[in-house]
């Protein structure tokens, strides 16, 4: 493990400790900041290696990107060539959303500027020089005098002078910070879910991403919100041949909601398979391909079970939390991660700028954090909610990653010795940030 320099007052201010807790997109964030501002940080992360579970699939990029250029150090790699979901084809991020007999999304252009990362990928981006301390799971969080410790599972313990819980929807830190469990503070959602997985080559590959080059969203049933199969593509293998694909077919549950529990989960894996090509079988045979192709090893053990919340203000102290502990929300606008950065964007800010290691200086300092991020975090949680149930009543308010959606025509791609392309489009020059 590297050696994490002691605070010290130096010209620009004071620069705590910080103990980061997560390293998660937002924790890795805060970590690139503080990294190049020369404020000291340890970062724990509770997996035992970065690919020691399921990092989710793909994430959408777009109004943070200029922000986290000017705020990380300058030996970041390429973000486009690092992280692109689609590389390395000539294929542009694009959503599509099928709305009863119209084909609506955005796509990535200069006017509506956007980059879907592989979630892995873009993890190990954000973890360019970070030395993540990997297998430390936190179990408590205590002050002493004006130190705060962080107790992890294994016995090992990390002192800082302030802790920031960056640690997801079940997050320890929250429950140390509000001082009651989780469980009163997650809102169980009423969706069940069916997930898979699999890969597609060759022509089933192009025509795959004929439906949406990035992620698609197709009602199962008419008039119904909740009821929905979310189908998209993980990343392409390096020959350009084939790609990893996910799909999600979800249907209202309030038993979910009073339970926290999706009763499908306890079917076998063939059985869940079998219920999702019931559910889908009415629909157009190119959207149910994805389904068909995919075998009962590719059904992940467990659903989407989705939960979410936001806080409306955090008690003062030495300890912090930011993405999903505090604002957990439903993916239907895609910009949990968004979020996430740009709460770890403006924390690392304020931690360059504070100027003395009293309580006062630190609780300035979240009172201005706290004053930006929570009215955002509720907003964004109660747009998520809201669009989930509405988004079919009403196209005109259809939004993907902050832009209307516009009708696109149908697409056709070929596949040669490259891979898949197609010759009607070019690479859409990001305005965003120059090398993106």
């Amino acid at each position: 493990m590297k050696e994490v320099i002691a605070p010290v007052v130096a010209e620009g201010g004071y620069k705590p400790k910080v103990l980061i807790v997560g390293a998660g997109l937002g924790g890795l964030t805060l970590a690139q900041v503080l990294r190049k501002n020369g404020v000291p940080f340890e970062i724990f992360e509770r997996d035992e290696h970065e690919v020691a579970r399921a990092q989710g699939w793909s994430l959408t990029m777009h109004s943070v990107v200029d922000e986290l250029f000017k705020a990380f150090p300058d030996d970041m790699p390429n973000f486009r060539d690092s992280v692109h979901h689609l590389n390395p084809l000539n294929l542009e991020t694009q959503v599509v959303f099928y709305y009863h007999n119209d084909r609506l999304g955005t796509e990535c252009s200069p006017s509506t500027p956007t980059l879907r990362c592989n979630r892995l990928l873009l993890r190990k981006w954000l973890a360019t020089n970070i030395d993540v301390q990997y297998g430390r799971v936190a179990s408590q969080i205590g002050k002493v005098g004006d130190k705060m410790v962080v107790t992890f599972k294994n016995g090992t313990t990390a002192t800082g002078d302030l802790v920031v819980g960056a640690d997801g929807a079940n997050s320890i830190v929250r429950e140390h910070v509000l001082g009651k469990p989780n469980k009163e503070v997650l809102r169980n959602v009423p969706i069940s879910s069916i997930t898979g997985e699999t890969t597609l080559s060759g022509e089933l590959f192009a025509r795959q991403l004929e439906i949406a080059h990035s992620m698609a969203i197709i009602p199962v049933t008419t008039g119904d919100a909740w009821n929905n199969l979310f189908m998209g593509l993980t990343k392409v293998a390096p020959d350009g041949q084939s790609g990893e694909f996910f799909w999600v077919v979800c249907w209202h549950d309030p038993l979910a909601q009073q339970t926290g529990r999706v009763a499908v989960n306890n079917l076998p894996r063939e059985e869940r398979l079998e219920l999702a090509k019931k559910m889908t079988a009415h629909l157009d045979p190119k959207f149910r391909r994805v389904i068909e192709e995919t075998t009962e090893t590719g059904i992940r053990d467990i659903g989407w079970v989705p939960t979410d919340c936001h806080l409306d203000e955090i008690p003062l102290g030495r300890a912090t939390l930011l993405g999903d502990a505090v604002h957990l929300m439903m993916p239907y606008k895609a910009e949990g991660g968004i979020h996430a950065m740009r709460d770890a964007l403006h924390l690392g800010k304020l931690l360059t700028e504070l100027e003395s290691s009293d309580d006062a200086a630190l609780h300035r300092l979240l009172t201005t954090f706290y004053g930006e991020m929570l009215p955002r975090g509720a907003e964004a949680v109660e747009r998520s909610r809201y669009f989930q149930q509405h988004f079919r009543k009403d196209k005109t308010g259809v939004r993907a990653w902050g832009h209307p959606v516009k009708s696109l025509p149908d697409e056709r791609l070929d596949i040669g010795p490259e891979g898949v392309r197609s010759v009607s489009k070019g690479i859409c020059k990001l305005n965003l940030v120059p090398s993106i």
